[in-house]
């Protein structure tokens, strides 16, 4: 069940990433109202205190992203909405940071991206020797630990932490089960169908939705890099739930 609204512009990212297009962040807000958007919500990579780890903004730049989305919300009051929101690793050495980003009150989304996960107590996958698959798994049971925490609104791109397998497998299947459960027994989690992934090599995977009950609430994201990425997805009835 697509609950993204239509008009809706979900999971954009802004230059302080770090490999996003080098625009201002009114760029995509001016380009999603050319598009006739009726809402848009930033979810840049979150930062985490003392900026362990690249591709997302600077620990010190977190409160001027959330000024800057927060001032065009003001300026474009009356022409779109504006949410503003984070995507997120789940690293269990990183609770009390959870609760503060809950507790601030400033987001209106945490989103569940897995990209890295902690593979023991302080130590990241990328720091030592795993298989392709171990590293997918472990990514992919990260997930799962980060959806019973009740920290996260919205997990993005469940299945594409599978995309070091080249076939889908049991294991795959099995994996992808307990996440559903997971995510609908605390509290229906939704669950994206991510656009980025749609258009990428093992990115998506269809075996995955297909075990989605249709009546369990999918969100449709962008994942936008770029204001030129920007889609609006008005009619969502193709058997991948979108209508190009």
């Amino acid at each position: 069940m697509i609950i993204t609204e239509k008009g809706e512009i979900f999971h954009v990212h802004t230059f302080r990433c770090g490999h996003a297009a080098m625009v201002p962040d009114e760029a995509y807000v001016e380009k999603a109202i050319e598009l006739g958007a009726g809402k848009i919500t930033f979810t840049d990579h979150a930062p985490f205190p003392g900026n362990p780890f690249g591709n997302r903004m600077d620990y010190e730049e977190l409160d001027e992203y959330v000024e800057s989305i927060r001032s065009l919300q003001e300026k474009y009051a009356y022409t779109i909405q504006i949410g503003c929101g984070l995507e997120i690793e789940y690293l269990p050495s990183f609770k009390s940071y959870y609760e503060e980003l809950r507790a601030s009150e400033r987001f209106d989304v945490l989103l569940l991206g897995q990209h890295i996960y902690e593979h023991a107590p302080g130590v990241w996958n990328f720091s030592v020797p795993l298989s392709e698959e171990e590293t997918a798994m472990g990514l992919f049971e990260a997930q799962i630990e980060g959806l019973a925490t009740g920290y996260f609104d919205v997990l993005a791109h469940p299945d594409r932490c599978f995309h070091r397998f080249d076939h889908w497998t049991s294991q795959m299947e099995t994996a992808s089960m307990e996440l559903i459960r997971v995510a609908e027994d605390n509290g229906r989690i939704p669950l994206e169908k991510n656009v980025g992934s749609i258009s990428t090599y093992n990115m998506y995977w269809p075996e995955f939705w297909e075990l989605v009950d249709p009546d369990y609430p999918v969100v449709v994201g962008c994942d936008a890099h770029d204001p030129r990425w920007m889609l609006i997805w008005n009619e969502v009835d193709d058997d991948d739930g979108f209508k190009f």
